[in-house]
């Protein structure tokens, strides 16, 4: 489950070129800037951009300056696509590498849901603002219509594929009557994104979708209505979700990977991985896929990067392998973040009674806090279905732990804090429960760069992150494995 909900696009649609086209983006400088105006103490201090790049995912953030403005630079874009930037809302904004955007942020408008609460300067700049109209009634036409937005699981996937083309269509007729009545242009290309959007927000629902026969849900997740080859997918934030789905049944159906992850031999794990994917076209989404694939492998076993020295050569972009080898050179020396005071946390006492926790460094304060203890941190929201589902899951990982130097602190972001005082006494998961309000919320993840809920981390008995990608508890013998590796240190 990703960290940002599904929120309108904003993108120029005259620079609407496919990723396999960028050339040359590393180290082209990414400037997004701008400012709050009309702010009150009740109003968002920091301000998130989630660059939603096929590549790098991140998330930066920062508390506002005392004038309200913010600015972001970053040479990590690697294509034109759409992304997001969370300041109390969701505010949707298109960049490719060396662009600059700016923002002027209302509050008041933003409060109140008044048109015009965002206005853009920059790269973009009209091409921002049409669309953002479009996609605003696009997407409210998708999640607020008489008609819930949902797709029968129990259901055929011929039946699910012919439900997202329905309404598709349907949002994409509306979506033409909207600008005949309003008297926005929308040219060919423009229509297209629109398109394709519509479909990959509809396909996100596939996610959870579980077919018994795994090569039936391959062919669902790579049918032609997806086009999983075709590079102009990648104009929207929400293809490469669908890529990943696909890239993870594809190797989840191979029995020889299968069983070689759970015989914990990594290297022949991603072997066969790197050999699985190989079998597909060399474009720029094999590229994607395979970037996934291996970050997240070598992101829970960073010697996995010396061991298997075939991975250095997969990609057809070859910046990729040299991305691939500063970011793995980078991740042997341990995650290294910046001390980020953070306040607006509650800690929930043993009595059921909220302790305020001094702002500060949360790591800073949980490890001195738990001195010379391995720290297994389950971050989550009381929204995300997938996190209760682990939670269930969690006993059995506290069982084999049991009377080890261990600590589960369970971290709660992106919810009301009334919702989470419910949540942990109905769900009772165990360990040690901290809150996290909306301003610590965004600081957060910006800070650490969380790509989802939920996130576990595992942090040594030095105070050190270990990793911020460590096991979820229902991969019960790896996730024990690498605690206990931890422990012996």
């Amino acid at each position: 489950m990703r960290i940002h909900k599904l929120a309108p696009v904003v993108c120029a649609s005259i620079l609407l070129a496919s990723c396999g086209n960028e050339k040359n983006s590393e180290g082209q400088r990414t400037v997004v800037a701008g400012e709050v105006i009309n702010r009150t103490e009740e109003d968002p201090n920091v301000v998130i951009w989630n660059l939603c790049d096929p590549i790098v995912n991140e998330r930066l953030g920062q508390r506002l300056a005392d004038d309200g403005s913010f600015r972001f630079e970053t040479d990590g874009i690697t294509c034109l696509h759409n992304a997001t930037l969370v300041c109390g809302d969701f505010i949707n904004l298109f960049v490719a590498p060396g662009d600059s955007v700016h923002l002027t942020i209302d509050a008041a408008k933003m409060r109140t849901g008044e048109p015009g609460a965002v206005r853009f300067g920059g790269a973009h700049a009209e091409d921002n603002d049409r669309l953002s109209a479009i996609m605003d009634y696009a997407y409210d036409c998708l999640y607020n219509c008489p008609e819930p937005l949902s797709l029968d699981f129990s259901a055929a996937p011929e039946a699910m594929l012919v439900r997202i083309r329905e309404r598709t269509g349907q949002t994409s007729d509306s979506v033409e009557a909207y600008a005949r009545r309003t008297g926005i242009v929308l040219d060919d290309t423009l229509r297209d994104f629109v398109r394709r959007d519509l479909i990959f927000a509809l396909a996100n629902q596939l996610l959870e979708y579980k077919y018994d026969d795994p090569q039936e849900q391959l062919a669902l997740f790579g049918d032609p209505l997806f086009g999983i080859h075709d590079t102009a997918n990648f104009r929207s934030m929400m293809y490469p979700y669908h890529l990943l789905a696909y890239m993870q049944t594809k190797i989840e159906a191979d029995t020889a990977v299968a069983a070689a992850w759970e015989r914990r031999e990594l290297a022949q794990m991603v072997r066969g991985g790197i050999r699985i994917l190989s079998e597909e076209p060399a474009t720029r989404s094999r590229d994607v896929m395979m970037w996934q694939f291996l970050t997240d492998r070598i992101d829970q076993n960073p010697e996995l990067y010396d061991s298997v020295p075939e991975l250095k050569s997969v990609f057809t972009d070859p910046s990729l392998g040299e991305r691939l080898e500063a970011w793995a050179g980078r991740l042997k020396a341990a995650p290294v973040f910046p001390d980020m005071p953070v306040k607006g946390v509650a800690y929930l006492a043993a009595d059921s009674t909220v302790v305020e926790v001094p702002e500060g460094d949360i790591f800073a304060y949980l490890t001195a806090k738990y001195p010379g203890k391995v720290l297994y941190i389950d971050v989550y929201a009381t929204w995300c279905g997938p996190c209760r589902v682990e939670m269930k899951e969690a006993p059995a990982l506290h069982k084999l732990m049991q009377g080890k130097d261990v600590v589960f602190v369970n971290l709660c972001l992106a919810s009301d804090r009334e919702t989470w005082l419910r949540f942990v006494a109905q769900q009772r998961p165990e360990g040690e429960n901290y809150w996290f309000d909306e301003d610590a919320t965004n600081l957060f993840t910006g800070t650490y760069s969380l790509d989802g809920y939920p996130t576990y981390i595992l942090v040594g008995r030095d105070g050190k992150i270990a990793t911020m990608k460590a096991e979820r508890p229902s991969a019960l013998a790896q996730a024990s494995e690498h605690i206990d590796d931890l422990l012996a240190r």
